[in-house]
Parts: structure tokens; sequence; C-alpha cells
């Protein structure tokens, strides 16, 4: 038995439903396909720079976490 109506639909929760659903709204969003690529690709670059800055590249060499955090000054 089903628990919901017979006229009421079933929304498609499959990945490429949502990723339909994502393209669909970027188009309206953006009103074209290079403006809606445009604005992915900035996000995309965006983003990459914030994990390269924000990941620790460990100890290596006496630099800890190079570029995450500001260089301490070396004291006269």
């Amino acid at each position: 038995m089903s628990a919901q109506p017979a006229d009421q639909r079933v929304e498609d929760s499959s990945v490429d439903a949502e990723v339909s659903g994502l393209i669909a709204d970027l188009m309206e969003e953006h009103g074209s396909e290079a403006a809606a690529l445009r604005a992915l690709a900035h996000d995309f670059i965006v983003l990459l720079a914030d994990a390269d800055r924000s990941v620790s590249r460990g100890f290596l060499r006496g630099v800890f976490s190079q570029g995450a955090r500001p260089a301490r000054e070396k004291e006269p």
C-alpha cells in the first residue's frame, strides 16, 4: 500500500535529476549557457584557491602550513 494519494507525484531525487534541476536554475538565473558556465568556472576557481590556501602542507624544512598563516617575523 502506498502512503500517498494516487494523484500526487513523487519527486525524483536521483543525482541526474538534481543536476538537471541545477542546470535549469543556472540558465534561469544567468540567461545563457555561456553566462552560466562563466559563473560556474568563477565559483570553481574561487573554491580551488580557497582550498589551496587553507590546506596544511605539513612540516617541511622548518616551515609549517606555508601560505595558510602569516609568516612569523624574526626578532632582531
